[in-house]
């Protein structure tokens, strides 16, 4: 689902720079120079050389139904074990690190190869739409203006990315303890291990209220094991399970370009919540209403439902509160000429959502009223909204 949401995002919001990556003129330099730095930095391994290996690797291939040549290397100067993919049109290679052959049984090896294989199969879908999702992700982060949504973007497409091929494995082999086995052994170099003992163990953790990844490129290993557990178990639900072991909570400071895009939408329906009362629509507060979005329409303003914005807001930290507390305290202070009456019905906003603590110990700190003014406007909102509604009737 993260995939499929960030790729309709980047080639609607990013649509420039989405097509100049899109050019053939940039996919061949970049599969050309992807080529020469293989032939650099490994040593290709010979299939008569190494026939159980490119048959592990065929094997996968054909499993996934995926009509490509299959070239492999070894890494030099590699301690470590671990396999990645070198993306070309039309050709797999896979580079070794460390001694993974030694490591790993005949049915890990096709496992292996199996996740490297869904690497390019990922890349290859739709013409190579998420191979450029990928591309314009690393051209976005590595322009002078990236944010830390941005890094937060590439780092949770990796993650996904990793969890995508996870799971194709397992489509692969059909045999989680293999797919488990593959994993455990690639991160600890261990030769004999438990499939059954590590499931039980990364179950645990989960228990334990682990929130969140803190991969980079890959998520924990306990991670990866119980996704593929529950990929295992019930397809149906699995997206959502990750979102809370990938991405954790709304954290207000760790947005990548999704979340950013949800919480701006939420921004706007809370707006338009408050805005729906034509008493509260003056010039000032519409004007103020555009600083925030520039094709701002009171039309669009209806007091609906809030029980989305409020489980957005559930769902969000400290700071995400805060952030939608002073959102309210904005519109509540913008015309001076409506007196109490936006308070009020900030107040009464705040209470709805769930809000009114952290509303009221931000007004104690940046609005000048003295505390028994403020509580009488807290015990009479309801009153002086009402009042403010019967004047704008009467008038």
């Amino acid at each position: 689902r993260y995939h499929r949401q960030l790729l309709e995002f980047l080639r609607t919001e990013e649509k420039q720079i989405w097509d100049w990556i899109a050019s053939q003129k940039v996919r061949a330099e970049y599969a050309e120079a992807v080529r020469h730095e293989l032939l650099k930095s490994a040593y290709r391994l010979d299939p008569d050389a190494c026939p159980g290996l490119y048959q592990s690797a065929k094997t996968a291939a054909e499993r996934l139904r995926h009509d490509v040549s299959v070239t492999l290397y070894q890494a030099q100067n590699a301690q470590t074990l671990n396999a990645s993919l070198a993306w070309l049109p039309g050709e797999v290679h896979v580079v070794l690190h460390g001694p993974v052959q030694e490591t790993l049984s005949e049915p890990e090896l096709v496992a292996l190869f199996g996740h490297e294989v869904a690497h390019h199969c990922l890349f290859s879908i739709d013409e190579g739409d998420y191979l450029i999702v990928e591309q314009v992700l690393a051209a976005m982060l590595g322009d002078r203006s990236a944010s830390p949504a941005h890094q937060q973007t590439w780092k949770r497409f990796k993650l996904y990315t990793a969890l995508f091929c996870d799971r194709t494995t397992l489509n692969v082999t059909g045999d989680l303890a293999t797919c488990v086995s593959t994993l455990v052994k690639m991160e600890t170099g261990l030769k004999n291990v438990s499939a059954d003992a590590y499931l039980k163990q990364a179950e645990e953790v989960q228990r334990n209220g682990a929130k969140g990844s803190e991969g980079t490129t890959h998520p924990e290993m306990f991670i990866r094991a119980h996704a593929l557990q529950l990929w295992s178990l019930d397809r149906t639900r699995v997206d959502e399970a990750l979102e809370s072991m990938i991405e954790g909570p709304l954290t207000f400071g760790t947005l990548d370009l999704l979340r950013q895009k949800r919480t701006s939408q939420s921004t706007r329906a809370l707006i338009e919540h408050f805005l729906a009362p034509p008493w509260i629509q003056t010039a000032t507060i519409l004007a103020h209403a555009k600083q925030f979005f520039e094709d701002f329409d009171k039309a669009q303003c209806a007091a609906g439902n809030l029980e989305e914005l409020r489980s957005t807001i559930a769902a969000g930290d400290d700071q995400l509160r805060d952030y939608f507390s002073y959102v309210l305290l904005d519109f509540a202070t913008s015309d001076a000429d409506l007196e109490e009456a936006p308070f009020a019905a900030a107040l009464l906003l705040a209470r709805q959502l769930e809000l009114e603590d952290r509303f009221v110990t931000i007004v104690g700190k940046e609005v000048q009223m003295s505390k028994r003014h403020f509580e009488s406007i807290r015990k009479n909102a309801a009153t002086i909204v009402a009042e403010a509604e019967k004047h704008e009737t009467d008038d």
